[in-house]
């Protein structure tokens, strides 16, 4: 008889739901944090508060398919904000992917040396 592992490993797929969950929470808990900057904004003259709602409604955005749908709304009727919006996720989209090429490189260094 085949002795029984001690620990029986959990699904993969329980870990990326708790990911997933933790994402929107931290999405919701940024949203909240750049909508009362916003409303802060709005009491104080001196500070901006646009960039502070947009924030928030992009991270809302990651949240709420409602929102989702209402800002492509927004997006495909507004072609320059469109374009704008996607020159600057590109941008991101390329820093990440710098970046996790250099740690892949960094991860192999470190292997080889091993």
């Amino acid at each position: 008889m085949p002795a029984l592992p001690s620990r029986i490993p959990s699904p993969p797929e329980t870990h990326h739901r708790s990911r997933a969950r933790r994402n929107k929470v931290w999405n919701l808990v940024l949203a909240i944090f750049f909508f009362i900057l916003g409303v802060i904004g709005v009491l104080i003259p001196v500070m901006p508060q646009l960039i502070f709602f947009a924030m928030s409604l992009l991270f809302l955005s990651l949240v709420s398919p409602t929102v989702r749908r209402a800002v492509r709304r927004f997006l495909h009727r507004h072609p320059k904000m469109a374009h704008a919006y996607k020159r600057w996720r590109d941008k991101g989209r390329q820093k990440r992917h710098a970046m996790i090429r250099k740690r892949k490189e960094l991860a192999q260094r470190l292997d080889l040396r091993s």
